[in-house]
């Protein structure tokens, strides 16, 4: 069953304010040719780009728990480049109000008959890679889809 999945990915909005200030960042004052201080500016620049280089410390990865309420958008589409734009999105829900992950949303959706109708629009379809001969694209698979879950809030 899990071979049957669509691929799935999540996305969410967020937004910042950044205003950049001249005074930030790495200043390498004082390196320039000559004068006594040359090895000592070295040793300087060294030990900033060691800090640089230095790995940062790798976090456990954490269980994805979706324990909060959420609003979010669900979409599946076909994401071969042979399908027209206007016809590669199979669905597009509204937004809504669940506790869901991302896994049972995908198993609210009725797939079966939305791949059945597009599947009938598909293989009219010409594939564009076969230079030789007219050749039209074969059914698509649920796993041959992409579902992406769209975090509009999170509570």
């Amino acid at each position: 069953m899990a071979n049957e999945m669509p691929a799935m990915a999540s996305s969410q909005y967020a937004h910042s304010h950044f205003v950049p200030d001249a005074n930030q960042g790495l200043a390498f004052q004082g390196v320039g040719t000559g004068g006594g201080n040359a090895v000592a500016q070295q040793q300087v620049l060294r030990g900033q780009l060691e800090q640089v280089r230095q790995p940062q410390l790798k976090r456990p990865k954490e269980t994805p728990v979706m324990t909060s309420r959420r609003i979010v958008q669900v979409f599946v589409a076909d994401t071969d480049e042979n399908v027209p734009l206007d016809k590669c999105v199979i669905y597009s829900g509204e937004q809504k109000l669940t506790d869901l992950t991302d896994q049972e949303l995908f198993f609210e959706i009725d797939i079966k008959s939305l791949l059945n109708a597009h599947n009938a629009e598909r293989v009219k379809l010409v594939d564009k890679r076969v230079k030789e001969r007219t050749e039209h694209l074969e059914p698509a698979r649920i796993r041959d889809l992409k579902m992406t879950v769209v975090t509009v809030a999170t509570f």
